[in-house]
């Protein structure tokens, strides 16, 4: 991939490629304006956030900032910002400088477009824990995660911390932090906190000691009705902590039901495997609630592919798969969303290219 080409080259090529019921007109001009400006290797691990219950083409972005271009041009911009800001702390985190912040093993970049057209605010930062502070290593202490949210937003807010704290202190025996996140620019303040390992009979209790307030028999109701096409217990929560605890709307990202045996980490690569027929079943069940549109469906369907393209630049892999439907809980009200990845990596790159 030529090191010269941004993103928005690289995207208007695989326009063709990119369903229209998915990701379209201004919803397309949007994403463009907002992350066309990363460098081109910004496409070897990225991923849409698709709202399947709306009728506008518009799509959400993550980018996982990989060593080589991405990450030096975060980098560059850290070095130019204030020393307290958001930037500067990635910035400095990416340089590979060790600290209090080494419990990091990587980092990727939430991007809203669709609900906020022509802002340009600091990305979301989700941070995820080395395999060896998860399972089967030294305890990852909940003040040392606190601790590094704080930094990444720049200051942050202490009551929030302390949320999380005690959110990591109630987790059951073998759940996992997958993500923490925070949005420095987003309101209301809140940390985002993705966990693995939690099993439905865990839910309540687990939902009692965060403060949340909503219908437990709505999520047992939810996670019943998927279970079918569900992987059963295999699902990651999310979960919004502001300094009152967790907040109403819970997150619930599940997974085709032939991954009963994957462990919590391989969910994070579930896109890499999973095939259409995996997920048509769960898709199927999605419209059948009302929570997808027919259109939405049939976009999804035709997303996952395993190409090689030939340009002019050389021979190129595109891999677009599925990697997790997320089920969100309002009070009743459920929403629906698709997380969809795409990798488009040279399969001979010239030398230096992501170097």
């Amino acid at each position: 991939m030529n090191a010269e080409l941004l993103f928005c080259d690289v995207l208007h090529g695989l326009r063709p490629r990119i369903p229209e019921s998915l990701l379209a007109g201004q919803g397309w001009d949007r994403l463009l304006d907002r992350v066309g400006g990363l460098p081109a290797a910004a496409a070897s691990a990225c991923g849409f956030e698709l709202r399947l219950g709306e009728p506008e083409p518009a799509a959400d972005l993550s980018v996982i900032v990989a060593p080589g271009p991405v990450a030096r041009h975060h980098i560059s911009k850290g070095e130019a910002a204030p020393p307290a800001s958001t930037e500067s702390w990635l910035g400095t985190v990416l340089a590979g400088a060790s600290g209090p912040d080494d419990w990091i093993d990587w980092v990727m970049l939430g991007y809203d477009v669709a609900e906020h057209p022509g802002r340009h605010a600091s990305p979301a930062i989700y941070l995820s824990p080395l395999l060896s502070r998860r399972a089967g290593g030294p305890a990852l202490a909940p003040e040392l995660i606190a601790a590094t949210v704080g930094r990444a937003a720049g200051g942050g807010n202490a009551r929030i911390r302390r949320a999380l704290v005690r959110a990591c202190n109630a987790l059951p025996s073998g759940a996992e932090v997958a993500f923490v996140a925070v949005a420095p620019n987003r309101t209301p303040k809140s940390v985002k906190l993705i966990v693995a390992g939690v099993t439905a009979p865990q839910l309540a209790p687990l939902l009692d000691r965060t403060g949340w307030e909503g219908s437990i028999g709505c999520v047992h109701q939810l996670l019943s009705g998927m279970r079918d096409v569900s992987a059963p217990d295999r699902f990651m929560l999310s979960l919004d902590l502001t300094e009152a605890g967790a907040l109403p709307r819970l997150g619930f990202e599940m997974y085709p039901a032939h991954l009963n045996g994957a462990d919590n980490r391989a969910l994070l690569a579930t896109w890499l495997s999973s095939t259409n027929s995996d997920w048509s079943g769960f898709l199927a069940r999605l419209v059948d609630m009302g929570l997808c549109l027919p259109e939405k469906s049939s976009g999804l369907s035709s997303w996952t592919k395993r190409h090689n393209i030939y340009g002019t630049g050389g021979v190129y892999r595109l891999h677009m798969g599925i990697n997790h439907i997320k089920i969100a809980v309002a009070g009743e009200r459920l929403q629906a969303k698709a997380y969809a990845g795409m990798r488009f990596i040279p399969i001979d790159p010239p030398a230096g290219a992501y170097s």
